[in-house]
């Protein structure tokens, strides 16, 4: 679900107590929806825990600043566990045309074919 619809919810049930765990993943992506919905959920989790129906809030982020959360005791007055997950990196090669041809479909296939002809060990992605 997306951030707005969270948000909806939590105008008919503040507690989310059909939930026992919210995930945020690309948070790094920040968008006002998110902020407000992370500040919301940060309420939210203290207040379940009091009633012995914790909500677990998983926040995931492949570049976030993770001090903006650890070390910010107005949002989370005891500091959140974090857990890096290492992860390698590949480099990245970007191949365009100058211009759309008519049948861009067809120069696709034909980008693939040349970029596969010439890199034998190469994973490809078009967008």
């Amino acid at each position: 679900m997306t951030d707005g619809i969270l948000l909806r919810e939590l105008q008919s049930d503040f507690l989310l107590t059909k939930y026992c765990v919210i995930v945020i993943d690309e948070a790094h992506e920040r968008s006002v929806n998110t902020d407000i919905l992370i500040g919301m959920l940060s309420r939210v989790v203290p207040l379940r825990r009091k009633q012995n129906r914790p909500l677990k809030l998983i926040i995931m982020s492949a570049t976030l600043r993770v001090t903006d959360f650890t070390q910010n005791d107005t949002l989370f007055a005891i500091p959140p566990p974090v857990v890096d997950v290492g992860a390698r990196q590949h480099p990245v090669t970007v191949h365009h045309n100058k211009e759309t041809k008519e049948d861009y479909v067809r120069e696709a296939y034909k980008k693939v074919c040349k970029l596969h002809r010439s890199c034998h060990r190469a994973m490809c992605w078009f967008f």
